[in-house]
């Protein structure tokens, strides 16, 4: 049931959007995992895994900008006036992007803050 609820979400959000997120964030959990089992806790590697999880903020910034760009256009272009739950839903389709791109942040941030408090412990 979760699955199918993620999986509408991404669709609602915009594919084009929510994927890239997706991807994202698994590739910094890879990065992660790697880094925890070799210890490697100076690595570029960290860093990396710093600027990945930062991109995924502003890239879900950004696919909300498009599409409250894209739904404001379309409200534009309309000549009867719409009711207020169209409207709505609109800004709930666009919001999906910083939602999942905030949150994902905030998920690998708490990953970095493990990964330097390991190397502080590491190094003494």
């Amino acid at each position: 049931m979760l699955a199918i609820a993620f999986f509408s979400h991404h669709v609602e959000g915009s594919i084009y959007f929510m994927l890239p997120l997706t991807i994202a964030f698994a590739l910094n959990l890879g990065i992660f995992l790697y880094l925890i089992v070799r210890k490697q806790y100076q690595s570029g590697w960290v860093h990396a895994y710093k600027h990945i999880s930062l991109f995924t903020f502003m890239f879900g910034v950004f696919g909300t900008l498009v599409g409250f760009l894209q739904m404001f256009g379309a409200l534009e272009s309309m000549s009867e006036t719409l009711p207020l739950s169209v409207i709505s839903g609109g800004v709930k389709a666009a919001l999906l992007n910083v939602l999942y791109g905030s949150g994902y942040f905030c998920l690998m941030q708490l990953g970095y803050l493990a990964l330097h408090l390991a190397s502080r412990k590491v190094n003494g």
